[in-house]
């Protein structure tokens, strides 16, 4: 499959799920080369990924170097998309449903291009200055995690066929990663 069709069937994938479809996920491929082609969505969020730590070390005082930074940034990014597919193989097993693995990965990383797009407004006005208050911001913050909480939830319990307990030990298991994975980037940025 050429790569203008795989973006295109995975944006009409992650329009399903937004609309809250089950059968958004049977769009994905689920083959192990149709999971692979789906690592194309970390390939397009590489440059808006770029982009957004550019404006984020510009805000920080004092400003580090990119280029300082940029071997250790570009491992977290590879980090950041890789550890849970990883994570997942052996979950998958464990819980009975590795047939399918490769269905959920596709639809989990084409929905992260899709939150990584959705959030980048929201990280760009926080760097220009023009933020509300803290609260709000707050607010804002927790909204998002919960929106796309649930959205996570919905590709575990309908791309993977389980129950929605699972799903949720699934979404909060992904948090947990994810805020290490926000610890171990912290850390680098400030050493």
């Amino acid at each position: 499959m050429n790569p203008g069709e795989e973006i295109r069937r995975g944006l009409a994938g992650v329009w399903g799920i937004l609309c809250f479809r089950r059968d958004a996920l049977k769009g994905f491929a689920d083959t192990p080369s149709g999971a692979a082609r789906s690592f194309l969505a970390m390939a397009i969020g590489l440059p808006i990924y770029l982009f957004v730590l550019k404006a984020n070390l510009a805000a920080i005082t004092p400003r580090p170097s990119l280029s300082a930074f940029l071997p250790v940034m570009l491992l977290y990014y590879v980090i950041e998309w890789l550890i849970w597919p990883n994570l997942m193989v052996g979950v998958t097993r464990r819980i009975g449903r590795a047939k399918l693995y490769f269905r959920y990965i596709a639809a989990y990383n084409w929905f992260a291009l899709a939150q990584m797009l959705i959030m980048v407004p929201y990280q760009l006005s926080m760097l220009s200055g023009k933020v509300p208050a803290a609260p709000e911001l707050a607010l804002v913050g927790l909204i998002a995690t919960i929106a796309f909480g649930v959205y996570e939830w919905f590709i575990a319990r309908h791309g993977l066929e389980i129950e929605p307990r699972p799903a949720i030990a699934l979404v909060l298991l992904n948090l947990l990663v994810g805020l290490a994975l926000l610890q171990f980037k912290a850390f680098q940025l400030h050493l």
